[in-house]
């Protein structure tokens, strides 16, 4: 992989860091099963997501599907997404990403990767940054595939990202919560 010294797009505040990617995370940065699921009924399933679950930086859980209690065992072994991972979506729509803020049992499929927060990173900010215009751009230079855009995972893993202290983290973190609440209202307001 390049020297990230040499992929520097701006400096940075003193105290901040460029970081690839996998060094914010606890575990490799993966993706779910490779195979083609077998596929059960809400009743008797496990919920699986895919990246359509995945593309306005929220799950979405109205249209999952479900898979079988066997299947969820295995691909158990592989990945088990958890609270405050970020499913990033590899396919379609691809560079959205969505933080688990559930703590649901549910599998996922090839075109989603896994990131699971360090703790020098906080959960929010990792999101943020990732869904912001910057990483997408990132994201969408190393795209392949005609018709539907697909994103490697070594090409995620050569994604930076710029780190601030976790108390700057947790005060843009706030700063952007707060901006979308006025937002929301300021829709609400403009649809009644």
């Amino acid at each position: 992989m390049k020297d990230i010294e040499d992929e520097i797009p701006f400096a940075v505040p003193d105290g901040w860091a460029w970081c690839r990617l996998p060094n914010l995370c606890k575990i490799p940065i993966t993706d779910g099963t490779h195979q083609t699921p077998t596929y059960s009924d809400k009743e008797n399933g496990i919920p699986f997501l895919s990246s359509k679950d995945v593309t306005s930086r929220k799950i979405d859980w109205s249209k999952i599907k479900y898979i079988t209690k066997e299947l969820h065992e295995e691909l158990q072994k592989r990945i088990q997404p958890c609270r405050n991972d970020i499913l990033l979506a590899k396919n379609g729509t691809t560079g959205v990403a969505a933080l688990v803020d559930t703590d649901k049992i549910f599998d996922i499929y090839v075109t989603l990767a896994v990131l699971r927060p360090a703790e020098v990173v906080h959960p929010n900010y990792l999101h943020y940054v990732i869904n912001s215009p910057f990483c997408k751009k990132q994201f969408n230079g190393h795209l392949t595939g005609i018709g539907v855009p697909n994103l490697h995972l070594n090409d995620i893993c050569k994604t930076i990202i710029p780190l601030p202290p976790l108390s700057e983290q947790q005060r843009i973190v706030a700063k952007i919560e707060e901006l979308f609440a006025q937002l929301d209202c300021i829709t609400t307001t403009l649809t009644e």
